[in-house]
């Protein structure tokens, strides 16, 4: 909450600079009076959003996805005044802010599913294939999956708008700034197949819960800053009941879900059902994201005003880089909101 009061009133403070400015008489051009507002300007309103996480680092990548073409939510930007340098060109700061829910990954298949045995020998054969057949590289693959992972987030984007057009006319805009951004959830890089066979490699259950602590540390999900009661339990994985306060834990974060990897270990004997289910969780990738970008940046084409209202169409997002990996948000969103104007 502090942290957008000092946005607010920096974005009034930008406004104040040039609400000082000397009244023009009315023979000048009427571009050089165009300011409509002279503090800030509050636009709430309706917006659908599609948003895309890309992950990459350590040799590994993946992308989160929505479940479906995008989310229809509540907007609340927040503009300071619109500086018009001339006729038409102008400047003015913008705060976007969003939360979004991603439920599908990409994940890259060795064979996809409508792909045969011949297909993967044919390509054996013949070093090259025609243009049109997209078959012949099966390791280029990605197919849109529900494989029980999930990320959820939100950013506030504070950019400097560079726009071409006045508050009469349609505009484009572009402008690059900081952004904070918060994720949680978790992430696969891997086929359930290989999970299988790293988890279950050693038949007994120290040096299993040694093996599967090693993975994280690997990984990179240890991170005391961002999750230290996380990091404790990890680091002393087979220490006690640490695996099941482990699944305790994820499951207050909405992260443990039945599937194949958390089956096999319930029936090995060897688990609880608690402790299965953190086994499949930690075989993902855990990802705690709470930082600052240092890159953000915006591209909007936004409609005159007509009957109170405007129209955006936005395309932008973040990009943080935290215990190596990149994360990059892509965001594109449809937005219809009424500026309320001091």
């Amino acid at each position: 909450m502090h942290r957008y009061l000092i946005v607010v009133l920096f974005i009034f403070s930008f406004g104040s600079l040039f609400s000082d400015e000397p009244i023009h008489s009315s023979t000048q051009e009427p571009s050089a009076e165009k300011n409509s507002y002279k503090y800030i300007s509050i636009n709430p309103g309706v917006t659908l959003e599609s948003v895309s996480l890309s992950i990459q680092g350590r040799s590994r990548d993946a992308l989160m996805v929505q479940d479906g073409p995008g989310r229809v939510s509540w907007l609340l930007d927040i503009k300071s005044p619109e500086y018009q340098i001339s006729e038409y060109f102008g400047v003015n700061l913008l705060l976007h802010n969003s939360s979004f829910y991603l439920n599908r990954q990409s994940i890259p298949k060795v064979l996809s599913r409508n792909q045969s045995t011949e297909v993967s020998s044919s390509e054996s054969d013949s070093g090259s294939a025609s243009s049109s057949d997209n078959s012949w590289k099966p390791n280029r693959t990605k197919v849109i999956e529900d494989i029980d992972t999930n990320i959820e987030g939100t950013y506030s984007m504070l950019v400097p708008i560079f726009y071409i057009g006045n508050p009469d006319t349609f505009r484009f805009g572009l402008g690059f700034g900081p952004a904070h951004v918060k994720l949680k959830g978790n992430v696969d890089f891997k086929d359930a197949a290989s999970n299988l066979l790293i988890a279950y490699s050693s038949s007994n259950r120290d040096a299993f819960l040694n093996n599967l602590r090693g993975f994280q540390f690997v990984s990179g999900n240890i991170n005391p800053e961002s999750d230290p009661a996380l990091t404790y339990l990890i680091t002393n994985l087979s220490t006690g009941n640490n695996l099941e306060m482990v699944g305790y834990y994820l499951a207050s974060q909405g992260l443990l879900r039945p599937d194949l990897t958390a089956a096999t270990a319930y029936l090995s004997g060897r688990f609880n059902a608690v402790e299965s289910l953190a086994i499949s969780s930690l075989m993902r990738n855990q990802v705690g994201v709470n930082s600052v970008a240092k890159f953000a940046f915006m591209m909007y084409f936004e409609s005159p005003p007509f009957l109170g209202m405007r129209g955006r169409v936005s395309f932008g997002g973040p990009i943080v880089k935290e215990n190596g990996y990149t994360y990059e948000l892509r965001t594109f969103h449809f937005a219809l909101y009424m500026p309320i104007e001091f």
